[in-house]
């Protein structure tokens, strides 16, 4: 094996080294934008996982009202008819004792 050196000057190594803590300074910045965007998606993830169960609990809702106002219009509506029946009955009634 030949022995290949290469000279480097005092500047060369200073520089190479200041690059060197300079890329370890970028490098724990760019860690801890990491952690910061970790910690933002979890309390974005939290949060979205707490309005996703308020929006299924207003459309369990929702649906729940629905079902209430839909029985109270049948009920309306069958009450509806049976007062037009009895006021038809009434009619007929009134008509046979005129009759009468």
């Amino acid at each position: 094996m030949s022995d290949n050196y290469i000279q480097l000057t005092a500047s060369q190594i200073n520089n190479a080294e200041e690059l060197l803590v300079s890329m370890e300074t970028e490098l724990a910045k760019l860690r801890q934008q990491l952690v910061d965007i970790e910690n933002s998606f979890n309390i974005l993830a939290e949060e979205h996982s707490k309005l996703s169960t308020a929006l299924a609990d207003k459309e369990d809702e929702t649906a729940m009202l629905k079902q209430i106002m839909d029985a109270e219009s049948r009920l309306r509506l069958e009450q509806a008819i049976a007062f037009e029946q009895l006021k038809v009955e009434a009619a007929v009634k009134c008509e046979q004792l005129a009759v009468k």
